[in-house]
């Protein structure tokens, strides 16, 4: 039990604390723990980790989510009626899509019987449908669960705010600022504990309480919140109505006390911090224990929901209804009513989704087209599950007999990467595995001394950077600067905007001759044998590259490569943890390369002839320029082999920059091929440009099956692919894997556009006119003060006018048994979430002849590209 203490005079410093017990601090962390679920951890933005910005909340049917989100954050977590009824206007929603989602969430509602209003016969349909085109508009969602502070002063609520900002930038910064954090590595609670009290813009009243704050965060917080008068079993909820007010900066620093691997303290220490101020500003109104008794009065009940009647007797001029009684606007709201606000959003989502759904599900019903030209391909080239990578294969398998394959872009090799530069490692693999392996980067044997120039042409460069740097932060800086560089910076500056691409190709060649390219090798020889074998068996049996090898085996890795843009990591590879993936794909062919890898791989099935060389490759999907990677170790017999693949791959890069100019913002709609590579260097190159690239924005479905089914179809860059085979798979291992790992990322990264989108403001990041960049990466604040914004920006998501991402969730279509399946989703927590509760759609099929079945609620059920469901699967 935690003593009370004598309440002290009001405006007195408030006594310390006796010690708490442990049982109170179990408590106190099950409450933080708990009440965190609602943020999802933020990383910085070189680190940008797409994630569920409700994940927390996936036990909850997603419906259910949506409302919370609306209480907790005050935010908008399904696309507005006014936006959806505008699809339905120009086309994108059709009344059929509407009575199948009508069907599926308001069936009670649609069998019910006609009625009659003043002497016309309506069917239940005709009334929901005009419902749904017409009807009253549900309110924007308010945050109902705030702090004490909020509901009593929201004047000091805003300075406890601005308060909370200055310190966690500072907490968190990373070399931006000249001056660091006293005693930063203390933690966020102590560093703060010594700083506050000296805070000039608090009051004076509160310094002095704040001075005499416990040492410890958790015994300061349990003494605010009995300061504050918060009952023991309504403090969960009330952590999350602070944890509330900066998602943004919550978020963050719930992600930096991860990789710190103490995931629990900083927030003890973030909720201490502010309810110890919280408390300190209300003392000298409020005297011990009271404050929150005194907010009750004040409580936000939330927004007024519209009645029954209120929506019928808006709706009845709709039907064509002038004079009627009560009776008939009763009946009618008595139908109404079946159909309420949270669903007939859902009703209006699911017509959305589903319209995308059927035109994808007839696409895949057509005949299937194989693989012509032989039976052994001229190369198999292994991409990423990445939707940027559909067109590519796309192309390229245009170009000749070439076998693509769909794996997630880490290539199965998690590891932590250190380039020849040295420097803090990289984690290059998705954020729910844990790295394996510590490989760095070496110069190729007789190529040292290359290596060595390349070296210290970066060491001249970094010394340059740091130099200009410390310079800037003299107080005398801008006026020297501008005396000794302006004459340089002007017109750099004036080139680089007016001619962005040659500039940047300026730039790079006096680079170059500064730090000369190294000819390297990523090193495997701090790998065991054991090590080495695992890890290749592994990478070849879960793409399914067991048999039948070409010659030349290539394993393509993504990145972006643009010019000022802070949300660059955005653009790669979400496998690789933000990170490009050409580590990864050299990592996988050099030991697949290895001789006593191959021997030992022999041993256990794996049969790679002598005459397979794999090689690693490297698609920017800014440019959609493909290099091919360690071409130093490809032996001379495969030199034409590559010298084909490259110019193939060539083909297929300009033929997709060209289909991708078709919808790209101030692009040529028709270019020729020189044209399309010209425009895309371009807007790579251009230190102004909004929108280099759409990056994953379209994502709306994931394909797991042999590549034969969606093999000649223009998927319009919006489906992951993964190769799956489950004829290869006799236990379902491969499957259980993909389905707990590149599903899971691929419904994060889905999820991370589709809230944004809704929202743009609670789960993304504005627009990029307002950003500064904070702590050296940290992250973006809209202006000079504000919550960091933790999402995409406008720009990722719009042409600037319109949007180009279609809020939707997830389609997951499986090639497997469907009794396979049920044993997995039983199996997997996750899946039995993410499923079970409709935040994504599972439809799966055994053979290419069968229908599709729908996973829902009662299980399997016949889908038809109509959206209808009926009868039972199949025994």
């Amino acid at each position: 039990m935690i003593t009370t203490p004598t309440p002290a005079a009001p405006g007195s410093p408030t006594p310390r604390q006796p010690a708490v017990a442990q049982s109170a601090f179990r408590r106190l962390l099950a409450d933080v723990t708990e009440a965190a679920r609602i943020l999802p951890p933020n990383w910085p933005l070189r680190d940008f980790i797409a994630v569920n910005p409700l994940g927390g909340l996936t036990e909850k049917p997603f419906a259910e989510a949506a409302e919370t989100a609306g209480i907790l954050l005050g935010a908008r977590a399904l696309p507005p009626e006014t936006w959806l009824r505008a699809a339905w206007r120009r086309g994108r929603i059709t009344d059929a899509d509407l009575r199948a989602a009508l069907a599926s969430h308001a069936p009670t509602a649609l069998d019910g019987p006609a009625i009659s209003l003043s002497g016309r016969r309506l069917e239940p349909e005709t009334v929901l449908l005009a419902e749904l085109h017409h009807g009253l508009l549900p309110p924007h969602p308010q945050r109902t669960n705030r702090t004490l502070l909020e509901r009593l002063d929201p004047q000091a609520a805003a300075l406890l705010e601005t308060h909370i900002i200055t310190y966690l930038a500072a907490y968190l910064d990373d070399g931006q600022a000249s001056w660091p954090m006293p005693g930063r590595h203390l933690g966020l609670y102590a560093a703060w504990h010594a700083l506050a009290p000296h805070t000039p813009h608090l009051p004076r009243t509160a310094r002095a309480r704040l001075r005499h704050l416990a040492d410890q965060p958790e015994q300061a917080l349990l003494n605010a919140l009995d300061e504050l008068g918060v009952p023991e079993a309504e403090r969960m909820g009330y952590l999350q109505a602070h944890l509330a007010c900066l998602p943004g900066w919550a978020a963050r620093l719930r992600g930096h006390a991860e990789q710190h691997a103490d995931a629990a303290s900083d927030l003890v220490g973030y909720l201490a911090l502010r309810t110890g101020v919280e408390a300190a500003l209300l003392a000298p109104r409020f005297p011990y224990g009271t404050a929150y008794i005194a907010a009750a009065p004040c409580r936000n009940a939330g927004p007024r929901q519209p009645t029954p009647a209120q929506r019928a007797a808006h709706l009845m001029p709709h039907l064509g209804i002038t004079a009627y009684g009560r009776n008939a606007q009763d009946r009618l709201a008595g139908l109404l009513a079946l159909l309420p606000f949270t669903r007939r959003a859902l009703v209006w989502l699911e017509a959305y989704e589903g319209h995308y759904r059927d035109r994808l599900l007839t696409a895949l019903n057509r005949p299937l087209t194989h693989q012509q030209d032989g039976d052994r391909p001229v190369a198999q080239v292994v991409c990423c599950i990445d939707p940027r990578s559909e067109g590519l294969r796309r192309h390229l398998e245009q170009q000749g007999a070439y076998q693509t394959l769909g794996f997630a872009g880490f290539f199965a090799v998690a590891l932590r990467f250190s380039d020849l530069a040295g420097g803090a490692p990289r984690t290059h693999c998705p954020a729910l595995a844990s790295p394996q392996h510590d490989l760095t980067e070496r110069p190729a044997p007789g190529h040292h001394s290359r290596a060595g120039r390349h070296l210290a042409g970066r060491q001249v460069l970094a010394a340059a950077a740091q130099a200009w740097r410390t310079a800037k932060h003299h107080p005398a800086a801008p006026f020297a600067l501008a005396d000794a560089t302006g004459w340089a910076a002007g017109p750099l500056a004036a080139a680089r905007t007016l001619a962005p691409r040659a500039t940047t190709h300026a730039l790079r060649r006096i680079t170059r001759r500064l730090t000369p390219p190294a000819v390297t090798d990523i090193t495997i020889d701090n790998l065991t044998r054991d090590q080495r074998l695992h890890t290749a068996r592994t990478v070849l049996t879960l793409m399914g590259l067991t048999q039948d090898f070409a010659r030349l085996v290539v394993f393509v890795g993504h990145a972006a490569r643009t010019t000022n843009n802070p949300y660059q990591a955005a653009l790669d590879c979400g496998a690789c943890g933000g990170h490009p993936g050409g580590p990864n794909a050299r990592a996988a062919a050099a030991l697949l390369n290895h001789a006593q890898v191959r021997a030992d791989l022999a041993e256990h099935g794996i049969a790679i002839p002598g005459t397979t060389h794999f090689l690693a490759a490297e698609h920017d999907t800014t440019t959609d320029h493909v290099t091919l990677l360690d071409t130093h170790l490809l032996p001379a017999t495969h030199q034409t082999d590559a010298a084909r693949l490259t110019a193939d791959l060539e083909r297929a890069g300009t033929q997709l920059a060209a289909e991708r100019c078709t919808v790209l913002p101030a692009a040529p709609t028709r270019p020729g091929p020189r044209l399309a590579r010209r425009h895309v260097a371009t807007r790579a190159a251009d230190w102004a440009q909004p929108f280099p690239e759409w990056g994953l924005a379209g994502n709306a479905a994931l394909v797991i099956a042999p590549r034969a089914l969606t093999r000649g179809l223009d998927l319009e860059r919006r489906v992951f692919l993964h190769d799956y085979d489950h004829t290869r798979d006799g236990d379902g291992t491969v499957l259980e894997n993909i389905l707990t790992a590149p599903l899971v990322v691929a419904q994060w990264i889905n999820s991370q556009y589709y809230f944004a989108t809704v929202d743009l403001h609670t789960f993304g990041a504005g627009t990029k006119a307002l950003h500064n960049i904070t702590g050296a990466g940290q992250g973006v604040l809209a202006g000079a003060t504000s919550d960091l914004q933790a999402g995409l920006p406008w720009q990722s998501l719009s042409d600037g006018s319109q949007l180009r991402h279609e809020p939707q969730r997830l389609l997951t279509l499986v090639h497997a048994p469907l009794d396979r399946l049920d044993t997995l989703i039983a199996r997997h927590q996750i899946l039995r979430h993410l499923i079970g509760h409709g935040w994504i759609t599972l439809a799966a099929r055994t053979h290419t002849h069968q229908p599709w079945h729908r996973r829902g609620p009662d299980g399997w059920q016949p889908w038809s590209p109509s959206g209808t469901l009926s009868g039972t699967a199949p025994a």
